[in-house]
Parts: C-alpha cells; structure tokens; sequence
C-alpha cells in the first residue's frame, strides 16, 4: 500500500510538471531567426508596444557568420552591428530565446510555434530563417573574411585591384565574376565542369577578361600572409597545380534555412525561399517572412535590415487591426 503511494505521488508529480512544460505562453509576435532581417523586424515591434519573442536555434549572435567589414556601414564590422542589435532589442519589450529551436507551426485562430521546450501563441508570425551558402567542404574554406567569401557584391569592393577566384560553374558563378570583374584586377573562374553551364554569358565574361579554367576541382585553399593559395586538380588526367590569389569567391549557390513551411501552405519559388510581396508577407494571412530566407534580400546585411524593418511595419498594422489598438 505504502508502495501504490508513493508510486501515484511520482506520477502525479510528473503530469503536473509535463503540463506545466507544455503551457503555451502569450505573445502578439513571434519572430524565428535573430539575424539582421529577424531582430530589425523585432526592435520595431517591440518599439511599437507588441510583446516580442525572438526564437534563435544557436547561439546568438551568430558572430562568426556576419563579414568583418560591413558594406555601406563604415567603421562598424557585421559582428558588432549585431551585437549592438541584441542589446538595444534586449532594452525593449522584446525577449530572445537563445538555443530553442522552432520546429513546427501551426494555423489556427493564432498562430502557435512550436519548439524542443514549449508552444508559444501569436497573431503574428515572422520568418527570418535566412540561408545557407552552399560550400566546397574542403580544408581552408572557414578563412571567412580573411580572403574566402560567398558574396561578391557583399565583399568585391574590398578587393579592388586584385587577384580573385571564383568557383563554380552556373549562372551564379558567372555573375559573381562578372560584378568582380569591375572592381578587380584579375578575375579567374573555376569551373569542374568541361563547360561553363551559362553558355551565353560566356562570351560576356571573355570580352570582360575573365579567365576561365575548365575542368578543374578545387581540393585546399591555403592562407598565406597576403594571399590564398588554392589547390587544383584536373577532373581530366588528376594533375594538381596552385593557383594564388587575395580573394577567393565560391559560387555555389544557396539553401534557404526556412522551417518546412509547406506544412502550413506558405508558397515557395523554385530556390525554396519564401515567396514574399512588398509588405513581407507571405501568402498566407499574419505570417511575414523577410531576409535571406526570401532569397531576395541579395545576402548583404542592410538589405536584410530593410526587409526586417518593413516586415515590422506590416505586422504592427496587422495586429494593431485585431487587437484594435489605438495609434
């Protein structure tokens, strides 16, 4: 008997602590991702009075995926913009939740986002998930802003006058050498492949005097004090050679990093980023998604911070009309 005690006290013990932990929490918005898009649409937000959560699967800020230099922000690095986006998000109505990553939504009256430790209730839903650069995998790609970069209208203006590399073989590998081209002193593209898949651009790049090895795969890319050797071997007799250069921009393309949206029937284009309108909205009413996960950010910062900021806007009208909030 003493035993059928103790053992209904455990288990009552436990049901009330699992229905504590699976008690759904209060917000007017949920923002998913605290990269630049995510916490610039949340420090509007939370600006405007919306009770504000920012749900981050890592560990923000994500300091070592942000450029050490910034485009268009002279004498700030990507990582201390961030930075100081965290604090002043922090100092507002706006909360974030480090390390819970969201793994599912739902559409019912609210929106309710799910992750590994609770639900949370919303009117609103932004997605800022941003994108992955596809990556080579092989040893000294990780030099980011020491001279190995995924974006060249991010960092070309940082390599005027010099060498640069560009890896890959499809349209995006021929656009970057062709914006490179204008700033750089040489322009060389590697390609594995025995033809460059944009055929009628190809002419373009030639009259533009980039160079372009066929053929050839990428195995190391080694830093040097002032330049990068990159290691290459012929996809046609396994010859290795060295190529050097201060910059080395690989083309591979990206993944957006969205939860599997399809679920609650947000439309994507052909790239898998979130189809957006002018406002950030998606196709589906209360959800918003801006940043790289739109895939048309154009992956610098700024232009994240300026979806953010309109995604912001759009949400505040849009709960403001059903909460009925006076301006």
């Amino acid at each position: 008997m003493y035993l059928l005690k103790r053992l209904k006290g455990v288990i009552i013990f436990i049901l009330s602590s699992l229905k504590e932990e699976c008690k759904t929490e209060d917000y007017d918005v949920v923002v998913v991702g605290a990269g630049p898009a995510g916490l610039s649409a949340a420090l509007f937000t939370g600006v405007m009075k919306l009770r504000t959560l920012v749900l981050e699967a890592e560990k923000p800020p994500k300091l070592w995926s942000y450029p050490r230099r910034t485009f268009l922000l002279e004498g700030i690095s990507g990582a201390e913009f961030i930075q100081k986006m965290v604090e002043q998000a922090k100092q507002g109505a706006v909360e974030i939740h480090t390390e819970e990553k969201a793994i599912d939504v739902y559409l019912r009256e609210k929106k309710i986002v799910k992750t590994q430790r609770k639900s949370y209730e919303c009117y609103a839903l932004i997605l800022a998930t941003g994108a992955r650069w596809k990556k080579l995998n092989v040893p000294g790609e990780t030099w980011l802003a020491r001279g190995t970069s995924y974006c060249a209208t991010c960092d070309g203006p940082f390599f005027k006058d010099c060498n640069v590399i560009v890896v890959g073989s499809g349209n995006d590998a021929v656009e970057e050498a062709l914006v490179l081209s204008q700033v750089a002193h040489k322009v060389t593209l590697v390609t594995n492949s025995t033809k460059v898949k944009a055929e009628s651009l190809v002419e373009k790049l030639r009259r533009k005097g980039v160079s372009i090895l066929e053929g050839y795969k990428v195995e190391a890319i080694e830093r040097r004090e002032l330049f990068n050797d990159v290691k290459l071997r012929s996809m046609k007799n396994g010859e290795t050679n060295v190529v050097q250069a201060e910059g080395v921009f690989i083309a591979l393309g990206v993944e957006p990093t969205s939860l599997k949206v399809e679920k609650i029937r947000v439309k994507t284009h052909r790239q898998g980023g979130i189809i957006v309108d002018s406002r950030q909205q998606t196709n589906i009413e209360g959800v918003f998604a801006a940043g790289d996960c739109t895939c048309a950010s154009g992956f610098h910062m700024t232009s994240c911070v300026g979806d953010g900021i309109k995604a912001g806007l759009a949400t505040y009208l849009y709960v403001k009309r059903l909460k009925r909030i006076k301006p």
